[in-house]
């Protein structure tokens, strides 16, 4: 039985409302709506079309993921946000191209226009997600993704924010490399994962004597040298927000740089990091400063 013309535009504003804004055809068929009755609404602009078979409400303010959801409909059933889309989404640095860019899993025939698809052969539960009920792929799994299209440095950055958020950890990015290991990106990620295990990245004297002290007194930081945000940390701990500053006149003496460490460290406040300074000392007192810390 149709649904009656004096209910229709309610039938396409209850399914776009939980589609920020975006309907499907076939579910409208399915609601009860006519072919003819959609023809009409498309003709009077209250749907849009935006892609084949999916459409927007043209009424009213657009919702801002209202395209991101039109996207996975017109991919669906198997379709969720990943690659930059993903990131931007999960607030990750990423550069390059704004175009929704999709993973489906299976195989897929061609993307719509203006989208670009990667398929999957597989998904684990854990790594589907969503935002604000749209589908998207896992942290780590848009890292992962990421990992195929992003430079090294690019790479580093992301991986660094996603700790930072704490989106991520180190058990589950090794955990997806190992279960897509064959994928475009896992060996990039694997190569970044496994550097992190080597040596530290020391700029100065004074940073490789303060790592040198660390050590002897059993502590390993995560990290050295992180890039979070437009800022770098000499020394970072991930559980414990914590970022180590190695300082020392040559670098931190000036007035600019001291303008500028203060900016870094209610940046880096805001983030949930408390930045504790070390400053260059003989080695006893530069032991007694890291224990008090």
């Amino acid at each position: 039985m149709g649904v009656p013309r004096e209910n229709v535009d309610a039938v396409i504003a209850s399914l776009a409302r939980r589609q920020h804004g975006a309907v499907k055809r076939a579910q409208l068929l399915a609601a009860g709506l006519s072919r003819d009755l959609i023809a009409g609404r498309i003709r009077s602009g209250v749907l849009v079309p935006v892609h084949h078979g999916v459409d927007l409400v043209g009424i009213g303010p657009e919702p801002p993921l209202a395209y991101e959801a039109a996207a996975v409909l017109a991919c669906a059933p198997n379709a969720l946000l990943g690659g930059r889309t993903a990131a931007r989404l999960w607030g990750l640095p990423v550069n390059g191209p704004t175009t929704i860019e999709l993973i489906v899993v299976g195989r897929y025939r061609k993307a719509p226009e203006g989208l670009r698809v990667r398929s999957i052969s597989a998904l684990a539960p854990s790594e589907l997600r969503r935002h604000a009920g749209i589908p998207i792929t896992s942290p780590s799994l848009t890292v992962l993704d990421n990992a195929a299209i992003t430079s090294r440095s690019e790479l580093e950055a992301i991986v660094n924010e996603a700790r930072v958020l704490r989106l991520v950890t180190d058990e589950a990015l090794h955990a997806t490399v190992r279960r897509h290991r064959i994928r475009a990106g896992a060996s990039a990620l694997r190569r970044l994962l496994a550097d992190e295990r080597g040596p530290r990245i020391t700029r100065s004297e004074a940073e490789r004597r303060a790592l040198e002290v660390m050590r002897d007194h059993g502590i390993e930081p995560d990290g050295s040298d992180v890039k979070i945000g437009p800022y770098r940390v000499d020394f970072l701990f991930e559980r414990e927000r914590v970022a180590i500053e190695v300082d020392g006149y040559r670098y931190h003496g000036t007035p600019k740089r001291f303008v500028d460490d203060g900016r870094r460290s209610k940046y880096l406040a805001s983030k949930g990091i408390q930045v504790f300074p070390l400053t260059c000392a003989p080695r006893d007192a530069l032991g007694e400063n890291l224990s008090r810390a």
